[in-house]
């Protein structure tokens, strides 16, 4: 990977750049105790159906399967899920905060790169998001898998970024912190960062990301030398 080569960076939304284990708190409000277990398992749940929907070569939207996956949490955990909190939790999702580090980092790398978002998430809420996290005018656009109405790892959904932006995937850079994305990005062949913040363990098939960091200021350091210096 030549770091000199890159013109843009595509990031992940969700877990990436958004905390979608924030909304553990509104559910502790409800089932004490059973937040974080509820909230990682509701988001695993979403992404385990984008991927049920590639295989079966069927496509419904992320919003919608957010809140298939949410109903699904909740009941094979024995929790019932009243239609108040529901709704608080789905709009909860819009809202979600930005990890501490990435309006300061994104702003960094906004001088050197193109930024786009690359999610399965629906433009919508990607959009609401960006809005409330005040950080929507550092990014070109998104791009979202249901254009393609593939979600990743699936190669038509990564190649969308190259049919947007007119670049060789060695141009594009992609961010995420999913171990799956990270590898299904690999194996398409984009130069790949995989922001760990977790310390978590990368699934063994193969495709491996080009560099590994901890937060996304780490990766500004790697990519816009001596950068955290001039961050906040």
């Amino acid at each position: 990977m030549k770091i000199e080569a890159l013109r843009a960076l595509t990031f992940d939304h969700y877990g990436t750049l958004f905390d979608k284990e924030a909304v553990s708190g509104l559910i502790d409000a409800r089932v004490p105790g059973r937040g974080l277990g509820l909230a990682r398992l509701w988001f695993k749940t979403t992404q385990h159906y984008c991927w049920l929907n590639g295989m079966m070569g069927r496509h419904q939207t992320w919003d919608d399967l957010t809140r298939r996956a949410l109903d699904y949490a909740f009941q094979s955990e024995g929790v019932e899920l009243d239609p108040e909190l529901a709704e608080a939790l789905i709009d909860a999702d819009v809202h979600l905060p930005p990890y501490p580090e990435v309006p300061a980092a994104l702003a960094l790398l906004a001088k050197r790169f193109d930024l786009w978002v690359l999610s399965m998430g629906s433009p919508w809420m990607i959009e609401k998001s960006q809005e409330k996290a005040g950080i929507r005018h550092l990014f070109k656009g998104i791009i979202s898998a249901e254009q393609a109405k593939v979600y990743k790892p699936a190669p038509g959904a990564y190649g969308l970024a190259v049919k947007k932006l007119g670049l060789s995937a060695e141009e594009i850079g992609f961010v995420s912190s999913n171990s799956f994305d990270v590898m299904g990005s690999a194996n398409y062949g984009y130069p790949t960062f995989w922001v760990n913040r977790r310390g978590l363990t990368l699934d063994l098939l193969g495709p491996t990301p080009d560099l590994e960091v901890a937060d996304l200021a780490a990766l500004a350091d790697h990519l816009i030398p001596a950068t955290r210096a001039a961050m906040p």
